[in-house]
């Protein structure tokens, strides 16, 4: 039993390694291609191309490893009926339940391995994106359509212009008093980052305390200002990605009230319990997989049931991304939605698999 186990998780393992490289460098090179003019533009040369890519697969690897994990388990289950080796299986009373449990260890594995790799190898890439503003990260930035506001020491910040990774522009600083007023403004053209704090230059004040509708006048300040202040350009790059494409612990640090992030506390909440969950969802999907599989037919080659089960996986996708939308934008409770198509897909799974018991 131990060598049969190696034996299927040696493939599953060598299949899933081939068609992740396979869906990174197809998509990789597609989404080069689509954002070739902003390498362009940014003074990229060829070499920019290749770097852009290897940037983007910790993100592109995020979005689709689940899915290749279905595909690498349906192409195993393929193998085994082409080479006659699934009838040989059942013949010596390995049932469909058994031969889940034999690539347990390799699909839910691997799907930890994944998620290890993306904590560590995503937020980095992700920075470094920024920092470079191509593609979609040109519009994900700090822009004036999508700014970033920041509590600061009873501050309120808001920032709509990145200039470097270490400097901000067009900044807004909104001063309170003990009582949560505001007392005035300081409108700053640039925030350049010196460790540990940041210089603002382009410093103008408008005193709004008790001004009852009275027009005020912006007053330059002389010399340079210093915002001292815990957050520096790392934590704003963190601040202004996606809640998905950070690090499990910043993901956890940005769901705890009262912790600053470009989005509200639930969206952070959830994709942090969404990537630890993935393992189950792999594990839940083999199921199915393994259930659907189970053709011994004399003629039977897989090729209708791969199709059912990329499908299947299709399906889950889409199922997990549309309450992933309503979870992220508050329309619904963090754990439902991601309990809801584990459960539908966990029950299906399982009744499929009693079935291939009893048949």
């Amino acid at each position: 039993m131990f060598k049969l186990a190696t034996y299927i998780t040696k493939t599953f393992i060598l299949t899933w390694l081939t068609l992740v490289f396979g869906f990174l460098a197809l998509i990789g090179l597609l989404d080069s291609l689509a954002n070739g003019a902003d390498i362009a533009k940014s003074g990229g040369g060829f070499s920019d191309t290749f770097r852009y890519m290897f940037l983007r697969a910790p993100v592109i690897f995020d979005r689709i490893f689940v899915f290749t994990l279905v595909v690498a388990t349906l192409m195993v289950f393929v193998k085994l009926i082409r080479n006659h080796e699934l009838v040989a299986l059942l013949g010596f009373g390995i049932s469909a339940t058994k031969q889940v449990l034999l690539m347990t260890p390799g699909v839910v594995g691997a799907s930890i391995i994944s998620i290890l790799f993306i904590d560590i190898a995503m937020a980095p890439a992700v920075r470094s994106l920024q920092t470079w503003g191509i593609g979609e990260y040109k519009v994900k930035n700090i822009t004036p359509d999508n700014p970033l506001w920041m509590e600061d020491k009873g501050r309120i910040i808001r920032a709509t212009e990145r200039i470097g990774y270490d400097t901000l522009g067009d900044l807004k600083f909104f001063i309170r008093d003990e009582n949560g007023n505001v007392d005035r403004i300081w409108h700053v053209e640039t925030a350049v980052y010196q460790d540990p704090n940041w210089l603002l230059t382009g410093v103008e004040q408008i005193e709004v305390k008790d001004a009852d509708g009275e027009t005020r006048q912006l007053t330059p300040l002389e010399g340079t200002k210093i915002w001292e202040t815990r957050q520096t350009p790392t934590s704003i790059a963190r601040l202004t990605a996606e809640p998905r494409d950070l690090s499990l612990a910043e993901m956890r640090n940005f769901s705890k009230r009262g912790n600053s992030g470009s989005k509200p506390s639930f969206a952070y909440k959830f994709w942090h319990a969404h990537r630890i969950t993935r393992p189950l969802a792999a594990f839940i999907l083999l199921i199915a997989c393994a259930a659907l599989m189970q053709r011994t037919g004399r003629e039977d080659t897989g090729n209708k049931t791969l199709i059912l089960g990329i499908t299947m996986a299709f399906v889950f996708l889409i199922f997990d991304g549309a309450m992933a939308t309503f979870a992220a934008s508050g329309g619904v409770a963090v754990w439902p939605s991601i309990a809801l198509p584990l459960l539908v897909f966990g029950i299906g799974g399982a009744f499929m698999l009693l079935r291939t018991e009893t048949l």
